[in-house]
């Protein structure tokens, strides 16, 4: 009987013990459940220090890089303290963890313009392994900034003439959210606006600026295919004023162009202002 009543007390504290286990979990912030996952272990060839946006090694997929600024289609993780992820698994002689999920300090840089809170991270212009803000120009991302940087407070370093920083990044690497952004414009149409604007563009502007281009390119080859129809014609009915025709051939040909370059210009001005 009294083992009987013993064994009951300790299921009994099992029970309890569970369901306090249970409750605690639930309980937990959900900030602290997001940011606290789990981090692994990869081998580098060179010592790579916390913050910094890497890549799989191409030789070796135990191995981890520097991810290449001029390569976002690379990204893969962001390396950090052992400490700082609640769970690690770690392989024998791999001494660098990598996080792919949860928020981590990830060292950013200005050199694609100031950070804010909510901005999308995908690679610096010019230095590998550095973070910075995202464009429409980079298919690939590695997070999400939780905090501000603007480089001139907070400054760790300066890289290729930009100063870098350490922010706090929901880390998540994937395709670029604002690409597919503005469901109205196609993925490409927003790159290259972007290339030529250097900053992202409305779709109004961007079809504004479609418009005249085709207006444009429309005319002038209009006027260069009346021209050369026109002076074949003349040549044939009067050979002997070929040069004065082929003279006027010139001075449609230079209008076209002119229309042609002037409206080039009208999309520059309306991707940028």
């Amino acid at each position: 009987m009294f083992l009987l009543k013993s064994f009951s007390a300790i299921l009994y504290k099992i029970f309890f013990a569970k369901v306090l286990l249970a409750l605690a979990l639930m309980l937990l912030p959900a900030g602290y459940v997001y940011s606290q996952t789990i981090a692994k272990s990869f081998g580098a060839k060179t010592a790579i220090e916390p913050g910094r946006v890497v890549t799989l090694a191409k030789d070796n997929p135990e191995n981890v890089e520097l991810a290449p600024a001029a390569d976002v289609n690379r990204i893969y993780g962001v390396v950090i303290e052992q400490a700082e992820a609640a769970v690690t698994l770690q392989k024998e002689n791999q001494q660098v963890f990598v996080a792919t999920s949860g928020t981590y300090p990830v060292l950013v840089s200005v050199s694609n313009g100031s950070i804010k809170s909510g901005d999308y991270l995908s690679m610096s212009k010019k230095s590998d392994g550095i973070a910075g803000k995202a464009s429409v120009a980079q298919e690939y991302v590695v997070g999400k900034a939780v905090s501000n940087f603007d480089g001139r407070s907070d400054v760790v370093t300066t890289v290729d003439g930009s100063a870098v920083g350490k922010i706090k990044t929901e880390i998540n690497p994937g395709k670029n959210p604002l690409i597919k952004g503005d469901r109205y414009v196609p993925a490409p149409l927003l790159r290259l606006a972007y290339a030529i604007a250097g900053e992202s563009v409305s779709a109004a502007r961007i079809y504004s600026a479609l418009i005249i281009f085709l207006i444009t390119l429309i005319v002038a080859a209009s006027l260069i295919l009346v021209g050369v129809r026109s002076s074949i014609i003349s040549i044939g009915r009067n050979p002997l004023s070929k040069q004065s025709i082929m003279h006027g051939l010139t001075q449609v040909i230079v209008a076209a162009g002119l229309v042609f370059f002037g409206g080039l210009g009208g999309v520059y001005i309306v991707l940028n202002i």
